[in-house]
């Protein structure tokens, strides 16, 4: 099978790069070589400040408060290992990626006392009377993902960041699934945090990721102690290392100006589009997803899709069969690992689970190409 007849549907994992961005990294390879061994002038003073301030211009944060890393795992260890966790009470989503759970038990000092899975209604929405009861002086902090990997779930973020909380528990929302696909505004959410990769629904690179602290966020967090990932910067007169100012104490010491190029071109790409109009078009190719799966007497994760994100479960299935089936066929798509998600006890246990996650690119065509394959 040719490279040209795969159906790329897993956009949740890898988001598909366009010819456009592709076109452009390789333009700016070109004139690289074409100048070596010296450096082009536009390489040397290439300002990362500016696709800071088209980042932070996306998400409705003010510059200062926006940083970049390699991943958003390590942007949210960065964070989590600058909290006051100890002896102290942790709300948690019940959709948080498992890579996360693993940071706050390991990365947060002395272990939490507790960590407490937010409270959901029968549908699996928060519970927002109940939440309320449970945040008390003693929680240390509240995470959730704005987007759920596994069930494509659309957490209501907005209503969690208007309840009230204790000054020292930051809201902290990991972005990763819903940067790109949907409206990402720090302001609307409340959130004290926000951590979100490029790689995903935006269709940027690899190896870039970005991170909003508040102010507030910021003062209750103590030096990094791993300086190595801090920002840094050198002061003449004493000749020290010091943590520059707001969030950019979380700075890479290094960004990729190639990755810069991509995103940059990325963003561009994605803002010609619209996200109004993307999310119209993964709509649609999610609802025709839900439609072919109960034809077929597959179960939808949720009533309705919420996001760009579509997983079915076929419960006579076995996971490493649906695997070979879309190989076979061309198919592009994740079959999931519940313990992606250790605290979401509403996945299925038995039989597979199959998300498939479209972008711009795809089309219905595509849908029942896929849908087919799983008979």
């Amino acid at each position: 099978m040719q490279p040209s007849d795969l159906c790329y549907l897993n956009n949740a994992s890898v988001g598909l790069q366009s010819p456009t961005v592709s076109a452009r990294l390789r333009d700016w390879l070109e004139a690289e070589m074409a100048v070596y061994p010296r450096q082009r002038l536009e390489s040397a003073i290439w300002d990362l400040q500016a696709t800071r301030t088209r980042l932070a211009g996306w998400i409705g944060a003010p510059e200062p408060q926006v940083a970049f890393g390699a991943s958003t795992s390590q942007l949210m260890g960065q964070v989590v290992g600058s909290l006051d966790l100890a002896g102290r009470r942790l709300l948690v989503a019940p959709g948080e990626w498992a890579s996360n759970i693993v940071m706050l038990r390991r990365l947060g000092g002395e272990p939490p006392r507790h960590i407490e899975l937010l409270a959901t209604d029968a549908d699996g929405r928060f519970d927002m009377a109940a939440i309320a009861n449970q945040i008390g002086e003693d929680v240390a902090a509240i995470l959730t993902p704005l987007v759920t990997s596994i069930e494509g779930r659309r957490y209501d973020v907005e209503a969690l960041g208007n309840l009230p909380r204790p000054s020292h528990c930051p809201l902290i929302v990991d972005a990763a699934q819903g940067l790109g696909q949907t409206e990402v505004d720090v302001r609307r959410l409340g959130c004290d945090v926000l951590v979100a990769t490029t790689r995903k629904w935006l269709r940027g690179p690899r190896g870039m990721a970005l991170l909003y602290v508040s102010q507030p966020a910021v003062a209750m967090m103590h030096p990094n102690p791993a300086p190595e990932l801090a920002g840094l910067r050198l002061d003449r007169e004493t000749q020290r290392f010091l943590d520059l100012p707001q969030a950019r104490r979380f700075d890479a010491s290094d960004v990729s100006i190639m990755n810069q190029v991509t995103l940059t071109t990325a963003i561009n790409e994605l803002q010609q589009i619209t996200l109004e109009a993307l999310r119209e078009h993964l709509t649609t190719l999610t609802e025709r997803i839900y439609e072919l799966a109960r034809e077929r007497g597959f179960r939808p994760l949720l009533q309705q899709p919420e996001s760009g994100i579509a997983t079915i479960h076929l419960p006579d299935a076995a996971p490493l069969q649906i695997h070979q089936k879309l190989d076979a066929a061309g198919i592009v798509a994740k079959v999931c690992d519940t313990a992606a998600e250790p605290l979401n006890v509403r996945l299925p246990t038995t039989g597979a689970l199959v998300r498939i996650s479209p972008h711009w690119h795809n089309t219905k065509d595509d849908i029942d190409r896929a849908m087919a394959a799983l008979r």
